[in-house]
């Protein structure tokens, strides 16, 4: 299904009717997560590895949830494997860690070339992970914390996507304000985002958590919506909100409309994506600015990474792709609607060059 970009008054409508299925509490991951060195200066074999064949099999077990940014990174991901011969076995659990526990075994069965992992979390995925690298098999891991470092982690540079955003709401708030704060715990991405924040609150005492709140969940900006708006009627004099992902922001705005705070607060996100954009350009939006990445963009770089491992590469532990800012203003002022327009207006958010090689096609 295709998510369009909708005014704040449907799109609160639209969230409030969506139901998902709830993922279970998450735990505090940080203990799977063994120290990893970033190796962003790795580079794929100028020719191609003996194992690179055509017919590839790629067993993509991902958590999946509402929103084109999945959407997104999963084109990406499925048009990269294609272009380079390969094949793609979907398993999402779209919000069901066991189903997505059982669905790791189905795909370890399977005897795919490569295992890619995009979400979950990590004390139910650790032990397939282990299992799958044990069987020969490759892993490839997008966005959980991870403890074997035979696996491939890659993700987006979560401290700079964090850290930029921050920045920006403190030039934008020279004097400072009081934060509702919108985030969960237990994702691996979401959890590093969480640390430079609090660094961020001890650095800068001007700005003051007022209030918190974040549901993560197959509807996430409808869940997440439910509980700002009960977290924001407690804390009216909020002038700041962070969300730490793209459909907490969403959810945080339908909560400020609900309570009549759209004039009053400045909303900061991470993630872009179509709908977003639409949210963030329209007339009276509070969303003034986001840290992203292209997420189709970060769909192919996981898969020329799956294509690489699968077919032989002994590939780094550990790999972070770059972000950007991007502002309010900018895609007013560039005139920008939808994803496509932001590309040619931002270019550097496609990286080709980042585990690209001449035998791996680029995807059109």
């Amino acid at each position: 299904m295709k998510f369009k970009a909708l005014p704040l008054l449907a799109l609160t409508a639209s969230m409030i009717i969506l139901t998902g299925c709830t993922q279970g509490t998450a735990t505090d991951s940080s203990d799977a997560q063994a120290p990893a060195v970033v190796d962003n200066e790795f580079t794929l074999p100028d020719a191609a590895p003996e194992g690179f064949t055509e017919g590839l099999k790629v067993a993509l077990v991902r958590q999946s949830g509402v929103g084109d940014y999945f959407e997104q990174w999963g084109s990406g991901f499925d048009k990269q494997v294609a272009a380079a011969g390969g094949e793609v076995s979907l398993f999402d659990a779209r919000g069901d860690n066991g189903q997505q526990v059982t669905q790791f075994t189905e795909a370890i069965n399977s005897k795919p070339d490569v295992i890619v992992v995009d979400h979950g979390l990590a004390d139910s995925l650790n032990p397939k992970i282990d299992e799958a690298i044990d069987a020969g098999i490759p892993v490839v891991v997008y966005d959980v914390a991870i403890s074997n470092q035979d696996a491939l982690y890659l993700s987006q540079d979560d401290e700079s996507l964090a850290a930029k955003i921050l920045d920006q709401i403190k030039t934008d708030n020279p004097d400072g304000g009081k934060l509702a704060y919108v985030n969960v715990s237990g994702i691996a991405p979401l959890d590093t985002r969480d640390g430079v924040y609090n660094t961020f609150l001890v650095d800068n005492p001007t700005f003051t958590e007022v209030a918190r709140f974040g549901k993560y969940s197959e509807s996430a900006a409808a869940d997440t919506a439910t509980e700002g708006a009960a977290a924001l009627t407690s804390a009216p004099d909020t002038t700041i909100v962070f969300a730490a992902y793209d459909e907490l922001a969403k959810g945080a705005l339908i909560a400020l409309r609900q309570n009549n705070m759209l004039d009053q607060v400045g909303l900061y996100g991470v993630d872009i994506s179509t709908a977003d954009i639409g949210l963030m350009t329209e007339d009276g939006s509070p969303w003034k600015a986001t840290a992203a990445t292209d997420p189709t963009n970060v769909g192919s770089i996981v898969a020329r990474a799956a294509i690489a491992a699968g077919s032989g590469v002994d590939m780094p532990s550990k790999m972070v792709i770059p972000a950007t800012l991007i502002t309010q203003e900018l895609l007013r002022d560039q005139n920008v609607s939808n994803m496509e327009e932001l590309r040619a207006a931002l270019p550097d958010l496609n990286t080709p060059e980042f585990l690209g090689a001449s035998w791996i096609p680029q995807a059109q």
